[in-house]
């Protein structure tokens, strides 16, 4: 038998992703994220102020968690984390109106999360009054601010 034959076969395991903190492109996104179990960040509390039609000024208890920002005519979900979906929750009880919005919001601290950041939506809504609708798109802009105690706001 030659030599060869009884040579160890290389095998090589496919190259392993790098870890990254970049936002997810969409829930497809499976990219691994750096840091792992071990590196979880213990919830930070932000007071949320911006917006323009229905200003916010509300606080965030952990902006890893689903959370809702309140106006004074609409309530907005949001899915959570630094990536993710939003959609109105509450809308003004007015007969024959009818609103509805939703899309994607991006939250980032360029100087780290115990510095100031913004939040950005993206996205549209669809307001119907009687056989009319009217859509729009757009996005909105919000400040948040770390605060150290979360004071029971949601």
């Amino acid at each position: 038998m030659p030599a060869a034959a009884n040579a160890p076969v290389a095998t090589t395991a496919p190259p392993e992703e790098p870890c990254t903190n970049a936002p997810r492109t969409d829930e497809n996104d499976k990219r691994p994220r750096c840091g792992g179990i071990g590196a979880a960040v213990a919830p930070r509390a932000y007071h949320v102020v911006g917006g323009s039609g229905d200003p916010v000024d509300d606080t965030i208890c952990d902006i890893s968690q689903s959370f809702v920002l309140n106006g004074r005519m609409f309530g907005v979900a949001f899915s959570g984390g630094v990536d993710g979906t939003y959609k109105f929750v509450r809308t003004p009880n007015i007969p024959g109106l009818h609103w509805s919005a939703g899309g994607r919001y991006h939250i980032e601290f360029p100087d780290g999360a115990d510095k100031p950041g913004t939040l950005t939506t993206e996205g549209g809504g669809t307001t119907t009054a009687g056989s009319q609708s009217r859509t729009t798109s757009g996005g909105e802009h919000f400040t948040l601010t770390p605060v150290d105690n979360c004071g029971g706001a949601t």
